[in-house]
């Protein structure tokens, strides 16, 4: 919460200590302008803010909520593959380890993929890596929503009118972005529903690929927190739909929370403008196929940062972020046409391929396992149409990647 105090405005960080955040008003002296502002204090504004901060940067990370992480919006597992990229120290954010992806169809047949994922604790994995930032020196404004913002200034409004200037705006707030509403864009969005249930030890993370139910690849999901005895029980859709997927699979347990939220389908038409740019789910930035995006949040901070640290120092004229963070994230666009070619499935063509992989486990997401899955998918009678050829080309991306986000 801001208090205003003179020309500055007393701030009350995570941590409960009071700092003077020198939010200034039209007309102040420049010197009191931050490198970067950052509007979001999710995984994606967090990690961006710290490494800024570690390179020298003087960096304010706004939010509007007064505790970050929460609610969760998240079915909360990443790939162990992917938690490097956030550089974590250790924290008390690990749920448990699961070993398998099972992918289940109509008929309840199904197949099994290694995937080593972790499953986190959002609320605390997101307060970790904001006190992260924290420590590296960045000051945190949280309790604030900024209403607006002015990509070629570089200057941000605030509710009560209070402004802040930057020499460069991160927008890392949310498939809901201001920042990107400043860009006149607006992310297309699908709606997902989920509930936290007592669940019983598990190996698996579940997806469920039925016709019947939103018209998703992986329609509905369940991720076992095996440390916590639960299970985040969802889908891609609204509250009916999650209930309809419970009733329709005998999902059984005591339900302890309720969440929600929307999940943005496809990469923004723009990524920056002027001083600003976009970073994870305020750019769209999330896998389309999945729908996962603690990863492609962690990445494009990444990139954001180091384009942004030479643009400060002077060493390019232009913060040059967004051919890289487009080069980077080519495959979302193979993503999306493989979520569009599966989605039209109908569930009996969705049981003869299910039928034809039913018990088979691969050893993982590497070169290896993919001629036995290929030979096995081909027995799909339809499988070698060409618009099912986007789900080959993914599925041979994994297996080379060997991680899926």
């Amino acid at each position: 919460m801001l208090m205003h105090s003179g020309t500055n405005y007393q701030t009350i960080n995570s941590s409960g200590e009071p700092w003077i955040a020198s939010l200034i008003l039209w007309g102040e002296k420049d010197d009191l302008v931050y490198s970067a502002a950052v509007v979001g204090a999710g995984p994606a504004g967090s990690m961006a803010a710290r490494l800024l901060s570690e390179m020298g940067h003087r960096v304010l990370l706004i939010d509007r909520k007064e505790v970050v992480g929460v609610p969760k919006q998240c079915a909360e597992g990443l790939f162990a593959g992917c938690l490097p990229e956030f550089s974590p120290s250790s924290g008390d954010f690990l749920r448990g380890e699961i070993r398998y992806l099972q992918i289940v169809f109509p008929n309840l047949s199904s197949y099994r993929v290694r995937c080593d994922l972790l499953m986190l604790d959002r609320p605390r994995f997101d307060q970790h890596l904001l006190k992260m930032a924290e420590r590296s020196g960045a000051e945190v404004a949280l309790g604030e929503k900024v209403e607006r913002v002015h990509p070629e200034s570089g200057e941000l409004l605030l509710r009560g009118g209070g402004v802040i200037r930057a020499e460069v705006i991160i927008g890392a707030d949310g498939p809901v972005s201001r920042v990107a509403k400043s860009f006149g864009l607006k992310n297309r969005l699908v709606p997902a529903a989920q509930v936290e249930m007592t669940w019983q030890k598990d190996d698996a993370i579940y997806a469920y690929l039925d016709h019947d139910l939103p018209k998703s690849p992986y329609s509905c999901w369940i991720f076992p927190k095996n440390e916590r005895g639960t299970a985040n029980v969802g889908c891609f859709g609204t509250v009916p739909a999650l209930e309809a997927f419970i009733s329709k699979y005998k999902i059984e347990g005591e339900v302890i929370e309720k969440n929600g939220g929307a999940i943005p389908l496809g990469v923004a038409e723009r990524l920056q403008r002027g001083r600003a740019v976009l970073i994870g789910d305020a750019g769209g930035l999330t896998n389309p196929f999945t729908g996962g995006g603690l990863y492609p949040a962690a990445r494009s901070a990444r990139i954001a940062a180091e384009a942004i640290d030479r643009f400060l120092r002077g060493e390019t004229e232009t913060i040059e972020y967004e051919p890289r963070m487009r080069r980077d994230f080519v495959a979302s666009d193979l993503h999306l046409k493989a979520r569009d070619a599966l989605a039209p499935l109908s569930n009996d063509e969705l049981c003869r391929l299910g039928t034809a992989m039913d018990g088979l486990v691969f050893p993982g997401l590497k070169l290896s396992a993919s001629p036995w899955l290929v030979l096995r998918g081909l027995r799909h009678p339809g499988i070698m149409r060409p618009k099912y050829a986007p789900l080959l080309k993914l599925l041979f991306r994994y297996c080379l990647a060997g991680k899926v986000w």
